[in-house]
């Protein structure tokens, strides 16, 4: 299942080339975060104060940013269609939607980003990272438990 997720930036005047993140929710991720859910759960029966859990999620997900120019060969510039599709799934207005398997970003579109973390909480599943050269964090919209269990399941 592949998931499209706005991106909110700790810098109101800079996104750091991360307007959205793409998550390929494969169900050894889906199964990893629905682990990390319940093992907040047990946290919290010993500290009810216990909010959320942050892990260390290298690669689990992808930053773009559907607006960035890439050159064509000819020297022309074009903008992806990415942001067409975006358009098409009001993403503005809900954050988080399934796209196709065939959804691309083009390849110059794609933020670098480090320190990439997946925040177990009480329901669901939020991404956080710092964009490359940056000194904020950016943070995804939450992915909730019940897409997580769907793609969990359909691995079963």
């Amino acid at each position: 299942m592949r998931i499209v997720l706005k991106v909110t930036s700790g810098n109101e005047h800079c996104s750091g080339g991360c307007e959205y993140a793409l998550l390929d929710l494969t169900a050894e991720i889906a199964a990893l975060a629905v682990r990390r859910i319940a093992v907040l759960k047990e946290i919290e029966k010993l500290d009810r104060h216990i909010d959320e859990t942050h892990y260390w999620a290298h690669f689990v997900v992808r930053y773009f940013d559907p607006w960035a120019r890439s050159e064509v060969e000819d020297g022309e510039e074009a903008s992806s269609a990415s942001a067409d599709k975006l358009d098409e799934l009001k993403i503005e207005e809900i954050g988080v939607a399934c796209v196709d398997e065939d959804f691309c970003v083009a390849p110059s579109q794609w933020a670098v980003v480090e320190c990439e973390k997946m925040i177990a909480r009480a329901d669901s599943v939020a991404f956080t990272a710092v964009p490359r050269h940056c000194s904020f964090r950016v943070e995804t919209r939450e992915v909730p438990l019940a897409t997580i269990e769907s793609a969990a399941a359909a691995a079963r």
